[in-house]
């Protein structure tokens, strides 16, 4: 579900001029090797039922472009009910939409659980920067699925940092940062949903913070805290074995 985009468009609608969605697919996969990587990691029956959801969430969505029932599943849709141009790159760093964005001449460029690196170009179109946010408290927990990291680890807390993009993964000076604790009842899914929450309410400040040339930044050092790629079988054995489930 688009949490965050549920709670900031709302409050950020007249400010936005389009809302870009990629493939949630890593470039160098497709989405069967992608269903693969995740099968190998979290078993069969997990794929299964993510599978399942997310068609149910599609027909969701289609029932819902015809008729006012129930809320979005999708990005895309919610954009387009708030009546904001959708754009959809098979990359951001292509020459063409690069152009796009050159024509929308953004103030900002805000990335949220975007797959794909952002390249010099790209990073160097606003005329305020790009900013990412992140649900970890960087430096630690860098990368891919840091809140599984971070249960996984038994850890009482995480966090959601908003900080501005560099070349690389999740650095660049931090902006905004605020602390999530992970409850004993807590999901992967509900964790993920409150982290989600917080980042919407921490980019909105960063907004007001940038309109207002009020932004203070913290050093997110590239060789201090941790990084983390996709989990493997063990580390989900290791994560549910400290009672934790995914949803």
């Amino acid at each position: 579900m688009p949490v965050f985009f549920e709670r900031a468009i709302p409050r950020l609608h007249d400010e936005i001029a389009a809302v870009a969605v990629v493939s949630p697919i890593y470039k160098r996969f497709s989405w069967l090797s992608q269903a693969r990587r995740f099968e190998r990691a979290f078993g069969v029956r997990e794929l299964a039922v993510e599978t399942a959801t997310y068609g149910t969430w599609k027909a969701a969505d289609a029932v819902r472009r015809v008729a006012p029932i129930g809320r979005y599943h999708s990005v895309t849709g919610l954009a387009r009910s708030h009546l904001l141009t959708v754009l959809t790159p098979a990359d951001v760093n292509d020459a063409a939409f690069l152009e796009q964005l050159r024509t929308l001449e953004p103030d900002l460029v805000i990335s949220v659980s975007c797959p794909q690196i952002f390249g010099p170009a790209l990073l160097a179109l606003p005329r305020l920067g790009c900013i990412n946010v992140h649900s970890a408290p960087l430096p630690h927990y860098r990368g891919v699925l840091p809140t599984f990291w971070a249960m996984a680890a038994g850890e009482s807390s995480t966090g959601v940092t908003v900080h501005y993009m560099s070349p690389g993964i999740d650095g660049g000076d931090i902006i905004a940062q605020e602390s999530v604790p992970i409850a004993p009842q807590d999901s992967l899914r509900s964790l993920m949903r409150r982290c989600k929450s917080v980042g919407a309410d921490l980019v909105v400040e960063t907004v007001g913070a940038v309109r207002n040339g009020s932004v203070t930044v913290s050093p997110n050092p590239p060789d201090a805290g941790s990084y983390f790629s996709f989990p493997e079988r063990a580390d989900v054995r290791r994560f549910k074995a400290r009672g934790r489930r995914l949803r």
